[in-house]
């Protein structure tokens, strides 16, 4: 039997790939589904060691913030991966079955031919290896493994691509919640339900008389300490992470996954909100994601959907990307605020720590610490960016770390 004892989880070579959310993070922070990326690892193999490797200021700062600490290696079997390897049950079984055939033997996994994932058996370690050994499964130190091509892996090339995947995502890690109480309309008088053995409630979830709950199309997750005031609707596939707050009249349509610590309402549709940020009034928001410590102003709307029905584009930093997808709406960086009645064309990005305010439709392109919206307007001191940053996370007891300002001052100098 294969023991998988420690995983060491690499960031991708091209980080402005998963722009705008790469500014703060490293990939395998990003929520895809119910949980993150390095957390579904982290659910698959529970006894392993995780190690991780990547862009030093983003993986000092996500190790600080969940507590982490940078360990070395040990001198035992290693399996290697890069963060834009989506974790699913038939990767697992694939990596085990691969391992399985090859006993004794270290193994590199690629799809189309580019190295995704690898296997350092134990018989083939050698002294004063380190994380960076490791950072580029093309180097010579994997010359002499087994090459094994694999179809089956999906990878994260993009960060729009996870909208498109999110469905899938939810469905996949719906399997993780089965310990959770099923719903009970005992509790829940006045709450009309479909389907509602596929509603899953973590401790002390309080939901309102006259919401409706529609889990007929797929799974409605609901973790511990949410709040769903009344005349909400939800529909599944959907994730609604812990301590968030749906707000009256709320509709939440299916495919859309809200992290912790959130305040939502108005209208949402197959989006990504990756925790702490805030869209608690009327407005729109879909086929979209949305980073940390985002606020959004009453009736702030995007589009997802052009008049001409036509595919649509986003820009990565320089790099125009042809989406091949009639429904695009949003990308947005941690830390950037918008103001009452606010309006943003298919396919925006926008980067982190803006302040957005505008009679017209902004660019589809907001560079970070814009202070306005359209093309001319000027940069957000950044004193007064990272001062705000700090009052908005003092409300929820997060403090901006030293590290995370010395990202944003990297970022300012980009601008």
């Amino acid at each position: 039997m294969i023991r998988i004892n420690q995983i060491l989880i690499l960031e991708p070579e091209n980080t402005n790939n998963y722009f705008p959310f790469s500014i703060m993070h490293p990939l395998w922070e990003l929520r895809l589904g119910c949980h993150r990326l390095f957390e579904k690892i982290k659910i698959e193999f529970p006894e392993s060691k995780l190690y991780f490797y990547g862009r030093e200021n983003q993986k000092l700062s996500f190790m600080l913030r969940f507590g982490i600490k940078d360990d070395e290696l040990n001198r035992d079997s290693l399996l290697i991966l890069n963060s834009k390897v989506i974790p699913s049950s038939a990767l697992w079984d694939s990596i085990v079955d691969t391992l399985f055939n090859y006993p004794d033997k270290s193994v590199v996994i690629s799809k189309n031919g580019e190295p995704l994932i690898a296997w350092l058996d134990k018989s083939n370690w050698v002294e004063n290896l380190t994380k960076k050994d490791f950072s580029n499964l093309n180097n010579n130190f994997f010359s002499n493994f087994q090459k094994v091509e694999i179809e089956n892996i999906e990878t994260l090339e993009y960060l729009h691509e996870a909208i498109n995947l999110n469905k899938k995502a939810i469905l996949e890690d719906s399997k993780n919640f089965k310990l959770f109480s099923k719903f009970n309309k005992l509790n829940f008088p006045f709450v009309h339900t479909l389907n509602e053995q596929n509603i899953y409630l973590g401790e002390k979830v309080k939901i309102y008389p006259t919401v409706v709950l529609d889990a007929s199309e797929g799974p409605i997750i609901i973790n511990r300490n949410v709040k769903i005031m009344p005349h909400s609707t939800i529909i599944g596939p959907c994730y609604i992470g812990s301590n968030t707050v749906i707000k009256v009249g709320a509709k939440i349509y299916e495919k859309t996954s809200i992290g912790e610590y959130c305040k939502i309402g108005g209208e949402i549709e197959n989006s990504i909100i990756q925790s702490y940020s805030n869209k608690q009034h009327e407005g729109f928001l879909g086929h979209s994601f949305i980073s940390e410590w985002v606020n959004f102003g009453a009736d702030t709307n995007n589009s997802d959907l052009k008049n001409t029905y036509g595919n649509i584009s986003l820009r990565y930093r320089k790099e125009i990307v042809e989406t091949g997808q009639m429904f695009m709406g949003l990308l947005c960086g941690d830390h950037t605020k918008t103001a009452i009645n606010t309006r943003f064309n298919t396919g925006t990005t926008l980067g982190v720590a803006g302040i957005i305010f505008n009679s017209d439709f902004p660019p589809t392109y907001v560079p970070s610490f814009t202070w306005g919206g359209s093309k001319t307007s000027p940069k957000y001191k950044i004193q007064n960016a990272i001062d705000t940053a700090k009052i908005v996370m003092k409300r929820r007891n997060k403090n901006l770390l030293d590290v995370e300002i010395q990202i944003l001052k990297e970022e300012y100098e980009l601008v």
